[in-house]
């Protein structure tokens, strides 16, 4: 018998995540809703992530650390998920709650939704605390859902057949903001991002002036473009 596909494929990029990505699995495993895959996509960890992340049922993509691109990895994943809808997180980020997936999948019963997003709570002790995560999200639990441009890869749902329409643009790599070029692009073609709080997540990085520069840079580059536009990708076949 021929197996059934995966409603939902997860693709995480992970670099030397050994602090994280065990509780980030783990709180993935928890969810109610249980039709998903897992996809690893790492670039040359040295530290423990690998040994850590084989412990899971997940399947397990290397790419050398010179091949690393934040879009390029982004695609490499998705293009290689089964399922309808992927689930982009980053190997630090750690779900809201059980339902949290089955929340997010929730709103694409509007088939003019592309992608869910959520907000983010930089306070690094839910990662050891996991049962105060909701108390340190509880500002961004009363916000209502809204319409935006603020789509963050950190945490996101998207549609995969629109992936298909507008792969990731890899020429953002060296700059980010990847992320808000694909939902502008959305936008542009009459669909809709949405920020929820029941997709909320813990993350947690230090935030450099350099990373900061960067996105200003990506993001002046943009907001120029003309839309609808065409992405690049190294894939084939796309």
């Amino acid at each position: 018998m021929k197996k059934k596909k995966p409603l939902v494929s997860f693709v995480i990029r992970t670099l030397n995540e050994e602090k994280f990505i065990g509780k980030v699995l783990q709180h993935i495993y928890q969810q109610t809703f249980k039709d998903f895959e897992v996809i690893i996509i790492d670039s040359g960890s040295t530290d423990k992530t690998l040994e850590i992340v084989k412990k899971f049922p997940i399947k397990l993509i290397q790419i050398k650390p010179e091949e690393f691109g934040r879009s390029y990895a982004l695609n490499l994943g998705i293009n290689k998920a089964k399922g309808q809808y992927i689930c982009i997180l980053s190997g630090d980020s750690l779900p809201f709650s059980t339902t949290w997936l089955e929340d997010g999948l929730k709103i694409f019963k509007d088939n003019k939704v592309a992608a869910v997003t959520g907000y983010i709570s930089g306070v690094p002790i839910g990662y050891y605390f996991p049962k105060l995560i909701p108390l340190f999200l509880l500002p961004y639990q009363k916000k209502r859902r809204n319409y935006c441009i603020k789509l963050t890869f950190t945490n996101a749902l998207i549609r995969k057949d629109l992936w298909r329409v507008y792969p990731i643009d890899e020429r953002l790599d060296k700059l980010g903001c990847e992320d808000r070029d694909w939902a502008m692009e959305m936008l542009a073609r009459g669909y809709n991002v949405v920020k929820d709080p029941k997709f909320n997540i813990i993350h947690f990085h230090f935030l450099t002036s350099q990373r900061l520069l960067r996105w200003r840079k990506a993001i002046k580059i943009i907001n120029k473009r003309k839309r609808p536009s065409q992405s690049h990708t190294s894939l084939e076949g796309l």
